[in-house]
């Protein structure tokens, strides 16, 4: 089985338990561990959120969308959102959440691979969090945003040396997903490899936010 096909299973399989790091209402024990654990994915969240602004006229594209949050706060903000996901239980808990929103006309959700599922088309901004940590060219797709973004494009890299890093690597090992980590020495080699090397680069955490400008 190939890396997208494992990945997508894993996705398939966890959406729900994925999106509820998102939601409000949980009880002490998973606060707890979204806090500890997970906790940076509710801050690059709002850091992309700042990030990107303004939205008003913008389309936007996201690229591993999974349940779709980026897209609806995106569209939320004025902008037309694109959010896109090899992993359709992702992808339909998306469009629940861009209906329950009422944004659901300024949303749309396409389940496939990224490039392949944008072929043709350019974006005014676009975000990738969460997804090169199961990507295994990383270049290729870099580049591939690169050349469709005329805008601001974000992205999140997973840091190898960071205290949750070898207790996530044993957990994807146990689940057989494949998980890529970086160090920031990496980060730079794909960056320059992709023709972003005057990117900045964030650190929050457990992360590398990428920064880069067309």
């Amino acid at each position: 089985m190939s890396v997208e096909d494992r990945v997508r299973s894993h996705f398939d399989a966890d959406a729900k338990r994925f999106d509820a790091i998102y939601a409000e209402r949980k009880g002490p024990v998973a606060h707890f561990i979204d806090d500890v654990w997970r906790g940076v994915v509710q801050r690059r969240f709002e850091l992309t959120l700042e990030l990107l602004a303004p939205y008003e006229g913008k389309r936007i594209l996201d690229v591993g969308t999974g349940s779709g949050r980026y897209c609806v706060a995106y569209a939320r903000r004025g902008a037309r959102a694109v959010g896109v996901d090899f992993a359709e239980a992702m992808i339909d808990l998306a469009r629940q959440h861009a209906a329950e929103a009422g944004v659901d006309d300024a949303c749309e959700f396409r389940v496939g691979s990224f490039p392949d599922v944008v072929t043709g088309e350019t974006f005014d901004a676009s975000s990738a969090m969460g997804y090169f940590d199961y990507v295994e060219d990383t270049v290729t797709h870099l580049e591939k945003m690169r050349e469709i973004t005329v805008g601001r494009m974000v992205a999140s890299f997973p840091k190898s040396r960071e205290f949750r890093a070898p207790l996530r690597r044993l957990r994807f090992r146990i689940a057989g997903t494949p998980l890529f980590l970086f160090s920031r020495a990496r980060v730079d080699s794909v960056l320059d490899a992709a023709g972003l090397g005057g990117a900045e680069i964030i650190d929050l955490g457990r992360d590398y936010i990428v920064v880069a400008d067309a």
